[in-house]
């Protein structure tokens, strides 16, 4: 399959809600699919494996296992209920009904071409897996690849046939050191390698991958609004300010934008703002968040604000549906281009979109210090990143909106705390972007990232662990 028809097929499976990231189901500690739930969709997974089993293979020189092809709908059947009960359901556990309908848009998808689309990007996803951990570690001992914990920790099944697979066809080799056996990648591994990561960085899964990872941990984050208070101990007067120079009047349709556990709309006076005859539509992609926001909602009894999972780059609102827009240290998660046409499109004539988001991080010599391990490997590149910069939002705004209004201004950001840090501006963050480590990898750079924090607080003193943020407001009015 060439690249042009691959991205296409990628493209058709962002449009019916079909992932393959079938560490969805494993992150945090929510036990997030049932043992019944696992044998069911390796059931439904072996029923499409033999209705499909014609699937052209996305490689010239080798054909598809039946084991392969099995564990493809497995994991694009979890990846997908996973996705599907926490987008449409706001719920961390995999329902049933999502399995089936996970499994009703997968059925409709492979239909059109046997799943050689669905194929070609599974095969990509997992060889640049599979290559990546290789690439990184320049070699890894047999039996740690085999396992998977370095690279594919969901599997259920040790990785003999791709072993297999890869060096038959001269992907990888094998050679012993002292009695242990190693795997490297071929220059024919590494051509392949960087093809996949080419493709699937053009096609846009690598970017979602990113920001799927980032929700599932916002999602396990129990005590953001807690982080947030702690870091920014004036955040509910940034966030009333905000209110302030909106123009957000009685009576009027508002749309939230990363509402998180509700603090804007419930804490900070939005809800108030509206009034009684006014309406709150407050939204965020993460379900942990609005499990919390919810939870607030039905103590405060409010019967004009409304909850609902959906990310800003995919509104799922009509055109011209809301008189103002607004949100509080959510842009900066975003897409900017993608969330500003939405934003732009949702608005009524006359409508404005106010909000406060973070720049790039300022680099004070103890976070340069004590971040090194990211900055060395490129991996806050301002290319790499999603954070804007000064001029990111006041270039962009000219192509939405007739009029608007930035300013920046600086925060003094409390980092005390070193494991809540690395936690929100890593994890969760927008601080680096991760495509390029291995899973294993990641985990030892958040723990790297722990032992340096402890270590900068020593050689600069507690009192040094304050950071200048810069911060950028943004009113416009919206051009139709």
């Amino acid at each position: 399959m060439t690249s042009e028809n691959f991205g296409h097929g990628f493209a058709e499976m962002v449009k019916l809600d079909i992932v393959i990231a079938p560490w969805l189901a494993y992150m945090g500690d929510t036990k997030r699919v049932s043992d019944s739930q696992n044998n069911w969709m390796h059931k439904l997974a072996n029923e499409l494996s033999v209705i499909y089993r014609k699937v052209k293979s996305p490689w010239d020189f080798a054909d598809v296992s039946n084991t392969f092809r099995e564990q493809m709908y497995y994991e694009t059947l979890l990846s997908t209920a996973a996705y599907l009960s926490n987008m449409r359901l706001g719920t961390l556990v995999i329902t049933d009904e999502m399995i089936l309908v996970a499994q009703t848009l997968i059925k409709e998808f492979v239909r059109q071409d046997d799943g050689s689309a669905l194929l070609a990007t599974y095969a990509r996803i997992m060889f640049f897996l599979d290559g990546q951990v290789l690439r990184y570690y320049g070699q890894l001992a047999t039996d740690a690849y085999l396992s998977g914990q370095w690279h594919r920790p969901w599997l259920e099944r040790p990785l003999e046939d791709d072993v297999e697979f890869a060096l038959s066809h001269g992907l990888f080799s094998q050679h012993t050191e002292q009695g242990v056996t190693f795997l490297r990648l071929t220059e024919s591994g590494e051509q392949l390698f960087q093809q996949c990561k080419s493709e699937l960085e053009a096609c846009g899964y690598l970017k979602q991958r990113e920001q799927l990872i980032r929700t599932a941990h916002f999602t396990s984050m129990a005590d953001y609004e807690e982080l947030v208070e702690k870091y920014t101990p004036d955040i509910h007067g940034a966030r009333r300010k905000l209110l302030a120079w909106s123009g957000i009047e009685s009576g009027m349709k508002v749309l939230e934008l990363g509402c998180g556990a509700g603090a804007l709309t419930l804490d900070d006076g939005l809800c108030e703002l509206v009034g009684e005859k006014g309406q709150i539509v407050a939204t965020d992609p993460s379900p942990g968040m609005l499990c919390r926001a919810t939870s607030k909602l039905e103590r405060r009894q409010v019967d004009n604000v409304q909850f609902l999972q959906a990310s800003a780059e995919r509104l799922p609102f009509g055109d011209n549906t809301f008189d103002a827009v607004t949100g509080s240290l959510f842009l900066h998660f975003t897409d900017v281009p993608k969330a500003l046409t939405e934003i732009h499109r949702v608005l009524k004539p006359g409508g404005f979109f106010t909000t406060l988001y973070s720049l790039d991080i300022a680099r004070e010599d103890f976070l340069v210090d004590w971040f090194q391990p990211l900055f060395q490997r490129g991996l806050v590149a301002t290319s790499k990143t999603t954070m804007p910069v000064q001029d990111t939002v006041p270039n962009l705004a000219p192509s939405w909106f007739s009029t608007f209004e930035c300013f920046t201004e600086e925060w003094r950001v409390d980092v005390r705390s070193v494991e809540d840090v690395v936690r929100f501006l890593v994890q969760a963050g927008t601080m680096a972007e991760l495509n390029e480590l291995p899973w294993q990898a990641r985990n030892d750079l958040f723990d790297e990232l722990l032992t340096r924090g402890h270590q900068v607080k020593d050689q600069y003193g507690v009192d040094a662990m304050f950071l200048r943020q810069p911060e950028q407001w943004f009113r416009g009015l919206v051009k139709k």
